[in-house]
């Protein structure tokens, strides 16, 4: 039992005197060559506490008792190692990619012909953003007539429909036969139809002069 306290404290040992030659070192190869020896010293000091615990619940309770308290004394001390060791390494990659980064800014440089590319990129995104504006007012304008030809040609729908009835009650009275009445609607189906054909063509007629007009 003694033996293999005294195993683990000497690995204690030797990852602190590893942590302090981190502290001390500045060169980016010999930080991670010491790092890596640290982590092998934690590895075997997890492998004789591992072994310590398991031989420590074989023994007497009252051996338990005595070396308990050297047992949690132990774990506590490679918890704070493994911190500071995580620590080191963090603040070691974020130093390493900070370098990294300012290295390949002082590499990068900017020349006249790209300062212009990136002028002539921005001169065409606002003409787009203007084309895109002046567009989108264009369709509002658009739907707000289309708007209006929908209300207006509700109402004459309404007045058609008011028409109609007016109608079959006028030829109802006058006595005029079903088969002139099926010839006046079929007249007026007909129309109806033509003037939706009408309708579509101007539409269309109005795209295509605005789509030459914008491109």
């Amino acid at each position: 039992m003694e033996t293999q306290i005294k195993a683990v404290k000497e690995e204690i040992e030797n990852a602190q005197l590893l942590l302090l030659a981190i502290e001390r070192q500045s060169g980016n190869h010999e930080i991670e060559r010491l790092i890596q020896d640290a982590n092998d010293t934690l590895m075997k000091t997890d492998t004789y506490m591992f072994r310590l615990e398991s031989h420590l619940g074989r023994e007497s309770p009252s051996i338990r008792q005595m070396t308990s308290h050297k047992v949690d004394q132990l774990k506590s001390d490679v918890y704070l190692i493994k911190n500071s060791l995580r620590s080191m390494s963090n603040r070691h990659e974020n130093r390493k990619k900070q370098a990294q980064e300012k290295e390949e800014l002082l590499k990068r440089r900017f020349t006249t012909n790209q300062e212009t590319r990136l002028n002539l990129e921005l001169d065409e995104e606002l003409n787009m953003n203007d084309k895109l504006k002046h567009s989108s007012n264009m369709i509002d304008q658009m739907i707000a007539q289309g708007a209006s030809v929908f209300d207006d040609l509700q109402k004459q729908k309404f007045n058609l429909l008011s028409i109609n009835k007016r109608f079959h009650f006028l030829t109802k009275s006058l006595g005029l036969s079903n088969t002139t009445i099926r010839l006046i609607e079929k007249r007026v189906r007909e129309d109806k139809k033509l003037f939706v054909i009408g309708v579509i063509c101007c539409l269309i007629f109005m795209f295509c002069y605005y789509y030459w007009w914008q491109y």
